[in-house]
């Protein structure tokens, strides 16, 4: 059977924007991938959806503003977590400390850790407006 085709039985092979758009729905609420395709007979295996993945610029680019939103809900998690005085202890510090490294992961910019780097620059090969450029631009970047 052509690829582009689906089966008459079994789960869709084929991609299409709305299954791509309630996969990403399941995401940005939490949802683990596996768990959402095991759940739902409807919706393709992992596999398939990894496959869509790298097939489907757009698909790819929404899977990744899920992934940020998801980034949202573990940390406002974490928060209620932390605030909830009937967990232990010990087991509020791994439930925080996994929401928040994975949260880092899924949305760097704003939960990853921040690097620092070193910048050289040789002042002496530069015009006096060249290096103000410079400055002005190092700065912004800070």
């Amino acid at each position: 059977m052509p690829e582009n085709q689906e089966s008459l039985a079994g789960r869709p092979t084929v991609y299409t924007e709305d299954l791509g758009d309630m996969i990403c729905e399941c995401i940005s609420r939490k949802e683990p991938l596996a768990k959402i395709c095991d759940n739902n007979e409807e919706l393709p295996t992992p596999r398939t959806v990894y496959r869509w993945l790298r097939l489907h610029q757009s698909f790819c680019h929404n899977y990744e503003l899920a992934k940020e939103d998801q980034a949202d809900f573990l940390v406002d998690e974490a928060l209620q977590i932390a605030d909830d005085p009937t967990i232990e202890p010990a087991d509020k510090r791994i439930r925080v400390d996994t929401r928040k490294w994975v949260a880092s992961k899924f949305k760097v910019k704003r939960y990853g850790d921040k690097l620092q780097t070193e910048t050289t620059i040789k002042f002496e090969d530069m015009s006096d407006d060249e290096l103000d450029s410079k400055i002005k631009m190092l700065l912004k970047d800070a």
